[in-house]
């Protein structure tokens, strides 16, 4: 008799199939009962062209504990089955590498074994949802015409993030005192269900917190929570992929009723599309059985032995020891404000930084000495946290001080602002950065260049040069490397955030190394290794190690480190964090005082600086806002999967907005008095490009030309070209939510987002009936320097070829018109390409040629008129001496309002910056020789060309315009400072349909530039 053992170790439980492979007889009932396991039956008939009983174990909990856990699974499986009767083990899951070694078994991939269990008991399936503890899986099944077994055609898991896995259900269960077994059976007694973040544990525990406190129950709650798991699922692990009936939920959450029933809504789904399998949990052990058995010599395994001889020795991965040695702190260097004896007020200027997490409220001098400070919790009632420390500072401070300004700052700035009347709302960046200078110029005589700012759910990185903002980055959906993050942690091992926490942790000699970890995934390896013996205090510095990293990781993103770094924020007040950022960085890290309420006293110092300057009454109420008449609507933001409470606010006439995790979606934005002294160039340019319509042309063939990409650049010459030759030109409609999400679903690779972009494009000209869609292999562009290339980038070439192995166009691309152009080889050549292409459509080489000819006409014409519009510009801002933000980048992240959030459009409008694209400006006759001679990417040279421009003219100043993933730029960017000499801007776009990040980047940057505060100098009359 021969058995085999499958062994599926996950990260939350374990689970294990037993198959004999000749004779029918199984042991008795009684001991397959007493070791835990049971026969397979039901809908479990295997098909695997022989007939065997088999068995299946409990689905256990393996507690952290990967190694015992398996010793007691092959006991178990022992008592039932003579050791020399069992002939192979073959383990599968993410602790199959650990246990494999031990026990010297195979080990299996889980993809491959759950297929090859699926293929066993359930051949018809086509899709596979799994959510496992930490895991959680797409996968297409696709059956081999040729081999006869089930293949995999598309998959896709997880990656460090615990949102649509079974985790985050178990965490979010628990602090709602519910067994994770208890929950399906409760959701299924509810219909309504409660609003829940479902992209991160941290925003959906105080999205459970809100929601009880409106009044839903638990049932509505948990409910909130089922389907949160499932539109992550969807979002994060099937987003773009072929969902095919029949479909298997399988893992350990397919045993919720309550998920299963919000998988089969979210995902529309018909009755009976979607069912649980008998043995959801089993498949991968049942799989990886199977493979054993087939691939077996048949010999008796020692395995057992080895693992029930294995001593578990717990050395744990460790960090060095933190140390202050290379920490300043600076809040000892700072006494208390004591006001005069003779009882006279002090003029003072009030500070107000309204964060998710916190309130902060300051009062400072004239001097901008600290004279009172108050940091306390938002609670998401922005205006009675701000009304609480109002009464605060009155009941304190009486008639002893004069407010003589006030700023605010923070997510709730303008809300905040227009209840207290506030004489300035400034962006938390220039908040910050006026804060953290003000303190080091007064105590260290120096100013920052970097500032790390750590707040309850929120981490900001602010990069400066010489003052200016030129780099800024926040967390978005994600709240591991915040304050949240940390007391949590800290709370489960009954630490005090606040002195014991940092006390313990400095005093590890074995810090434990945590690595970057989602909040929830963190929970249980910091329990895992308190089961396993480790200590209280290296646990805690691990942690402070593990709060570090993932900041540096996530937030600054390989972002440019500086070596002045003010550390602020409420975590700042932790000493062991400060610790863990100089050891990482090997850096001196400056802890300023007042550090979590630093946004408050620069909200303080700004109001100063206008109120002082324009010699201006102040706005402000007074201490009762509650007097001041608004009113309060709510509602659930459906922007993203974590759909936040947003509260608008009525405030005699202005609507404001507060509530947004993700970079404040519905912040207004700010305004000033400064109007822009040139026209709208980029509206100028796209009325000159596309001829006020973007219509079919004329009655012949129609040609799609995809708007995006190199379109924005070379379109009058396409345009002109076809139009001759006799085609009907049709341009796809700019780039929209619905291009966007297409291009995403219909993308295979892992592209930039204009790549994303403009698969939708292609996609909507397809769903226009045109004859053909046009998509030149572009390989260069005209070389100004015969001794340099001139190439465009790689994915930019390869588009034609990209797009049309897609699954979704691979069946249509003969329709694709794809001429490999080198424009930098001359005229000649593209003609005679041209003349060929052409020929395929009957078209004749004169008339072929005379289009050529004309598109270059009409191109050059295009061209020489954006100059003539750019030197008309240069010369209106050298007369007025108003200064102007020169755009670089490619054509694509400049002029597609889609790609970039229309953020040039809204430097004019919001802020009346004077705005100049960079094909306005000469570039072509720039010499760049100096600053790299061999740029070999032919938009790099424009660029660089544009930054040297820019260099000659002391009012103009640089943004570069980028996207995430554009691997030319990441290098051309570092030659942009030495070409401009100046501190310059980058906006770096994504396919985040938020706009609020970026604004707030362009606000900062323009207030360090002297470009938003009108009332510090005239304009300026120098000469450009």
């Amino acid at each position: 008799m021969s058995y085999f053992a499958g062994i599926d170790i996950g990260t939350v439980s374990i689970k294990a199939a037993l198959l004999r492979t000749n004779g029918d007889e199984l042991p008795p009932t009684e001991a397959i009962n007493r070791a835990g396991f049971r026969v397979m039956g039901g809908d479990a008939e295997i098909d695997a062209g022989y007939s065997f009983p088999t068995l299946v174990s409990e689905y256990r909990r393996m507690r952290g504990q990967p190694i015992d856990a398996a010793r007691r699974i092959l006991e178990e499986i022992l008592s039932l089955v003579p050791q020399e009767e069992l002939k192979g083990i073959r383990i599968v899951g993410a602790g199959a590498k650990l246990v494999g070694g031990i026990l010297g078994a195979n080990v299996e991939n889980e993809f491959k074994a759950i297929t090859r269990g699926t293929e066993a008991l359930y051949p018809d399936v086509r899709t596979l949802f799994e959510m496992g503890g930490q895991n959680s899986k797409y996968i297409r099944f696709e059956r081999d015409r040729a081999w006869g077994r089930m293949g995999i055609a598309d998959y896709e898991t997880n990656g460090d993030c615990a949102a649509g896995t079974g985790s985050f259900m178990d965490q979010q269960a628990l602090r709602l005192k519910y067994e994770i077994d208890e929950v399906g059976a409760i959701v299924q007694k509810t219909s309504k269900a409660a609003k829940i973040a479902g992209r991160c544990s941290v925003f959906a525990k105080s999205d459970m917190i809100h929601a009880q406190q409106k009044g839903y129950l638990p049932a509505e709650v948990l409910k909130g929570l089922c389907d949160a798991v499932a539109r992550n699922f969807k979002g994060a692990i099937t987003k773009g992929k072929k969902i095919e009936p029949v479909i298997a939920f399988t893992g350990g959450v397919a045993a919720n009723a309550g998920v299963v029933a919000a998988m089969e809504e979210v995902f529309d789904l018909k009755e009976g599309e979607l069912f649980i399998p008998a043995y959801y949990a089993w498949l991968g052990a049942l799989g990886a059985a199977l493979m054993e058995a087939e691939a077996s010599g048949g010999e008796t395994v020692s395995a057992p032995a080895s693992i029930r001889n294995h001593e578990q020795v717990d050395q744990f991965p460790v960090s060095d020891p933190l140390s202050m040695d290379n920490v300043l702190l600076l809040r000892d260097r700072v006494k208390p404000y004591n006001l005069p004896d003779d009882g006279q007020p002090v003029d003072v200027y009030l500070g107000i930084d309204i964060g998710s997490v916190s309130t902060n409220l300051v009062m400072a001098d004239e001097n901008g000495e600290v004279v009172y400070e108050i940091y306390t919790r938002t609670e998401a009632r922005p205006i009675q946290a701000v009304a609480r420390g109002l009464a605060e500072m009155r009941d304190e401070l009486g008639g002893r001080v004069r407010v003589k300004g006030v700023g605010t700052t923070g997510s709730g700035r303008e809300l905040i602002g227009q209840l207290v009347g506030a004489d300035t709302i400034n962006d938390e960046i220039t908040a910050h950065k006026t804060g953290a200078n003000y303190i080091g110029n007064k105590l260290i005589s120096s100013e920052a260049d970097t500032i790390f700012e750590i707040g309850g759910q929120d981490s900001k990185f602010i990069s400066l040069d010489n003052g200016v903002v030129v780099d800024f980055a926040m967390n978005e959906a994600c709240a591991a490397g915040t304050g949240s993050f940390l007391e949590e942690r800290a709370e489960e091992l009954e630490v005090s955030i606040k002195d014991q926490f940092a006390q313990l942790a400095l005093s590890s000699s074995s810090p434990i190394r945590l690595g970057e970890r989602c909040t929830v995934f963190m929970e249980q390896d910091v329990n895992s290794y308190l089961q396993r013996g480790a200590k209280k205090e290296d646990l805690l510095a691990g942690l402070a190690y593990s709060i570090a990293y993932n900041y540096i990781n996530r937030v600054v993103w390989g972002r440019r480190i500086g070596e002045t770094i003010f550390f602020q924020g409420g975590t700042a007040y932790n000493d062991s964090v400060a610790a863990a950022f100089s050891k990482i960085l090997n850096k001196q890290i400056i802890v300023p005082p007042h550090n979590g309420v630093i946004g408050a006293i620069g909200a303080a110092l700004l109001a100063m600086d206008k109120m002082k300057n324009t010699e201006g009454e102040t706005g402000f109420r007074g201490y009762e806002i509650e007097d001041v008449d608004y009113s309060l609507k709510e509602f659930s933001c459906q922007g993203c999967t974590n759909f936040c409470d947003i509260q608008m606010f009525d405030v005699e006439g202005e609507k404001t907005y507060w509530g947004d995790k993700c970079s404040d979606r519905y912040r207004k934005q700010a305004k000033t008095e400064r109007k822009p002294v040139i026209p709208d160039l980029q509206e100028m340019r796209n009325e000159m490009m596309f001829g006020g319509t973007l219509r079919p042309s004329n009655s012949g063939p129609t040609i799609g030309i995809p708007l995006t990409m190199y379109t924005y650049e070379r379109f009058p010459f396409w345009r002109t070209f076809f139009e001759n030759i006799g085609f009907s030109v049709q341009v796809s409609t700019r780039t929209n939510k619905s291009i966007a999400h297409e291009g995403i679903e219909y993308t295979v690779a892992e592209p930039c987002f204009p790549i994303q972009v403009a698969h939708g494009h292609v996609a909507e000209l397809m769903g226009m009936g045109v004859d053909y869609v046009f998509l030149p292999n572009q390989v260069n562009a005209e070389a100004f320097d015969p001794a340099v290339e001139s190439h465009v980038c790689p994915w930019g070439q390869t588009l034609p070829f990209v797009i049309g192995r897609s699954p979704f166009f691979e069946s249509r691309s003969d329709i694709f018109i794809k001429p490999t152009i080198r424009f930098r080889d001359g005229r000649k050549s593209v003609t005679e390409v041209l003349v060929k292409l052409a020929r395929k459509y009957k078209i004749l080489r004169d008339q072929a040629e005379i289009a050529v000819e004309r598109a270059y006409d009409a191109q050059e014409k295009f061209q020489d008129r954006l100059q003539d519009l750019g030197q008309e510009a240069l010369q209106r801002l050298k007369e007025s001496g108003e200064p102007g933000i020169v755009l670089v980048g490619r054509p694509y992240n400049i002029y597609d309002k889609g790609v970039n959030l229309d953020v040039p459009s809204k430097l004019r409008d919001y802020y009346g910056i004077n705005v100049i694209p960079m094909d306005f400006l000469p570039v072509d006759e720039v010499d760049i020789e100096d600053i790299n001679n061999n740029m070999y990417w032919s938009y790099g040279r424009k660029i660089l060309a544009a930054a040297r421009i820019v260099s000659q003219f002391p009012n103009l100043h640089i943004i570069y315009l980028t996207n995430f993933k554009c691997g030319p730029d990441s290098f051309i960017k570092h030659f942009v400072n030495n070409a401009s000499g100046k501190p310059f801007l980058s906006l770096q776009f994504d396919g985040h349909s938020n706009d609020a990040g970026m604004m707030t980047r362009c606000e900062a940057y323009l207030d360090s530039k002297g470009m938003l505060r009108w009332w510090q100098q005239a304009p300026q009359t120098a000469s450009l």
